[in-house]
């Protein structure tokens, strides 16, 4: 049977990146189940701006990752309930809370390291296939996005033709 988002051609892109994100984070819950690691794979990011940063705030997440606020909120507060992030309150600061690793927290980042080094490796290879790599792709395609939105591409183009 014909796959209609492939059809579809850019327009389906969206669709097609959002299929593919679904499948890929089912597919790393699979493995992370497999392993016994209770964690969400959609979690990750935001865990892993934790850990890399040591100490982060809600800001330095949204900074590192542009996404919401609410959306950053939400992670944590998964985090916090599955105990795997803590937070302190800034002494200067006291609306700013500084999230860290747990002792949890961080045995589960020593248990997923080696997991994240195949999925890297394996991501990697499905995404180069025999054409240039999907995330310079990607990377490319969000860079023109922030250059100038896509609405305002549309709409500049839809206004400046005679209909």
């Amino acid at each position: 049977m014909e796959d209609k988002l492939q059809s579809y051609g850019e327009l389906g892109l969206g669709s097609r990146l959002k299929r593919l994100s679904d499948i890929l984070m089912k597919e790393t819950q699979l493995v992370y189940n497999a392993c016994d690691i209770d964690f969400d794979p959609y979690l990750f990011p935001v865990f892993k701006v934790v850990i890399d940063q040591n100490i982060a705030t809600t800001t330095d997440i949204q900074e590192a990752l542009q996404y919401t606020q609410p959306a950053i909120t939400q992670a944590l507060k998964k985090l916090t309930d599955k105990k795997l992030v803590a937070f302190t309150i800034d002494k200067g600061d006291k609306r700013k809370k500084q999230f860290q690793l747990t002792k949890k927290g961080k045995e589960t980042h020593q248990q997923m390291i080696p997991l994240w080094e195949i999925i890297d490796e394996q991501v990697k290879w499905l995404t180069e296939g025999n054409a240039s790599s999907l995330i310079r792709h990607l990377t490319y395609f969000e860079e023109q996005l922030k250059e100038k939105s896509l609405s305002r591409r549309v709409l500049e183009k839809y206004h400046s033709k005679p209909f």
